[in-house]
């Protein structure tokens, strides 16, 4: 499975689109977002992925009230899971968190195949035990150039993306 994994757009709406339009022409099959989306108007941007959507609240959750009617509303394609979320991703356990304080930790429980986390800005794969490390950088592009990862759960490849 492919796997479209974004984080920290902090409303960048033109980035977040394109990173959407990449994903798409990549034959991304899910879209996860590990935080930092803000606002719900952003949500119109993630409605042109073609698959299923997760993603979890960061430290700057916006509005949550509207975020989570947003969410609601799109309930067959989008699923909020809150500060952290637990799902299977083409046969693999995942892990979604925003903040890097526990990633080593979740990683070494051995309990996940993948952690996948944001927050800091920085683009970041490495394996630590069993579990594949993935930070995608951000779509914001204050730290670095803007991009997201291509992850490909048969064989835990990533690919790191820029927007062009």
């Amino acid at each position: 499975m492919k796997v479209a994994v974004m984080s920290d757009s902090h409303d960048h709406e033109a980035n977040t689109r394109r990173a959407v339009e990449q994903a798409n022409d990549l034959s991304a099959q899910v879209l996860v977002h590990c935080g930092d989306l803000i606002s719900p108007f952003m949500l119109e941007e993630l409605d042109a992925f073609a698959g299923p959507v997760h993603l979890i609240f960061g430290n700057n959750p916006g509005d949550q009230t509207l975020l989570v009617r947003a969410c609601d509303a799109r309930k067959e394609r989008v699923t909020l899971h809150g500060w952290a979320g637990r799902l299977e991703l083409g046969g693999r356990a995942t892990v979604l968190v925003h903040e890097p304080f526990h990633v080593a930790s979740l990683a070494r429980s051995g309990d996940f195949d993948l952690v996948l986390f944001g927050h800091t800005h920085r683009w970041h794969v490495e394996r630590i035990g069993k579990a594949l490390v993935v930070n995608p950088g951000e779509l914001l592009g204050r730290k670095e150039e803007p991009g997201w990862v291509l992850l490909d759960t048969e064989d835990m490849r990533t690919e790191r993306i820029l927007i062009t």
